[in-house]
């Protein structure tokens, strides 16, 4: 397995959850399609790479949330084609504060984890996650594909997409904040190009329910998982 390991931290952060179209309610951490997309950010690709990793799944991620130290709102001005309030609105959004992720992206052609790897390290383009301002700080890249080993138990402490898998939570530290295992439906898969190659609107044509946590171990059934033998991460890819 060619594994990359980074961490990402963020001041203010949103991943908006689909389907809240008047509150913008936010994952505890950024999707897969967000991980992907900043990969394809900062090393410059276009947009038809972005939909081909995701459809082909050349590139697998796994997501593990170190901190959160809260949660704020702001307020979102946005144009609308009616005519009261002079054509604008206003929406609430969730936002993370001082959010620290471990990322793990596993990549399946040599040339585009050399591409991947590089870019992390030396990003073409300023990273974000979510919306163009919410910048991340990407911090101790590492090559870690001789770290990631097989789970030697069915305990992880990273994020999943639930695909009916079977699981139980158990709290770690009854005197720290606390987040159940909460599932949110995310798309991971889309159709976005015609037959000829001209993009469409997209059209989601797979998605899950996104299961995250705080301060939790999650025991998970008939999944396949991994462990991190450097820092004791348990983690399954998806």
């Amino acid at each position: 397995m060619k594994v990359i390991r980074f961490e990402l931290e963020g001041l203010l952060n949103s991943f908006r959850i689909p389907f809240f179209r008047t509150y913008h309610k936010t994952f505890l951490a950024p999707p897969k399609t967000t991980i992907i997309g900043m990969l394809c950010n900062i090393s410059l690709k276009p947009q038809k790479d972005f939909f081909k990793i995701l459809d082909k799944e050349l590139i697998d991620v796994s997501v593990v949330i170190d901190k959160i130290n809260g949660k704020t709102k702001d307020l979102w001005s946005y144009k609308t084609l009616e005519k009261k309030n002079m054509g604008k609105s206003v929406m609430r959004r969730d936002k993370l504060f001082l959010s620290k992720y471990t990322v793990y992206v596993y990549i399946k052609e040599q040339t585009l984890f050399d591409d991947i790897f590089n870019s992390l390290k030396n990003p073409k383009n300023i990273p974000s996650l979510g919306l163009d301002d919410e910048l991340v700080i990407i911090k101790n890249v590492k090559d870690a594909s001789e770290a990631i080993k097989p789970n030697d138990t069915n305990e992880i402490n990273s994020v999943f997409l639930n695909k009916g898998y079977r699981y139980k939570a158990f709290i770690k530290e009854a005197n720290k904040p606390i987040e159940l295992p909460t599932p949110s439906i995310t798309p991971i898969k889309f159709i976005a190009f015609d037959k000829k190659e001209n993009r469409i609107s997209k059209e989601v044509t797979k998605e899950y329910p996104q299961v995250e946590y705080i301060n939790c171990n999650v025991q998970i059934e008939e999944v396949l998982s991994y462990m991190d033998i450097e820092n004791g991460n348990r983690m399954v890819f998806y």
